[in-house]
């Protein structure tokens, strides 16, 4: 009997000792895309698919915003999928802007920004942690991590030479590094099949080899 007993606290030690994996699977329809990817927490969380809104780029083009937000009691990430009406330049400058802009408005002095590669695309990386001065009015406390990243899923390389894409993906986020590092790993938008690359297309993209899960820690 003390045998038995012994073997099943063991084994109960056992288990408690073997890390579990918490990864929640979020798969859905977003607009005209596809967006999957995963949670790995435990606490919980409300993923959001707000309306549509519209707009005019600069240069005249017109786009469809279609805005995810994955909200929880203390973190919030704010997915936004972007399509043109038509292809625009879609170099790793431009997403390396686009996150800089993000960090910068949301309180950054001086961003680090990482080139990766998302999704199996080129893309860019920024952070920043919170300093006593830029705390504002209490929302966040010293040290605290905010994470920025952009890409565009049907990046490619045209006939003329250009890099263009029609749908450009970024998100902003205050979850701690492990949770957003994993969401940025497993993340996939799949775009509208028309403008999918034709199998005859070459995929090329800029030389980056580096994936978002490389570094355990951004600092």
């Amino acid at each position: 009997m003390a045998r038995v007993i012994r073997e099943q606290f063991l084994l109960l030690l056992v288990l408690c000792l073997v890390p579990q994996a918490f990864a929640a699977h979020e798969a859905g329809p977003v607009g005209p895309y596809n967006l999957s990817f995963d949670m790995n927490t435990t606490m919980d969380y409300t993923v959001i698919v707000e309306p549509s809104s519209s707009g005019q780029t600069p240069l005249g083009i017109d786009f469809v915003r279609y805005n995810v937000t994955v909200d929880s009691d203390d973190y919030a990430a704010w997915l936004i999928l972007t399509r043109f009406e038509e292809p625009i330049v879609a170099n790793i400058s431009d997403s390396e802007y686009m996150v800089y802009g993000a960090l910068i408005n949301s309180g950054a002095d001086r961003p680090n920004l990482y080139p990766v590669l998302i999704d199996g695309q080129p893309a860019v990386v920024g952070n920043f942690r919170f300093e006593r001065q830029f705390l504002g009015q209490g929302r966040y406390q010293e040290g605290d991590l905010v994470v920025a990243a952009a890409y565009f899923p049907d990046g490619r390389q045209y006939g003329d030479g250009s890099y263009r894409g029609r749908n450009h993906f970024r998100i902003i986020s205050t979850y701690p590094w492990e949770i957003i590092r994993d969401l940025l790993y497993t993340l996939h938008v799949e775009v509208p099949a028309e403008d999918r690359a034709p199998m005859s297309q070459s995929l090329s993209a800029p030389d980056i080899d580096k994936p978002i899960n490389d570094s355990s820690e951004i600092n």
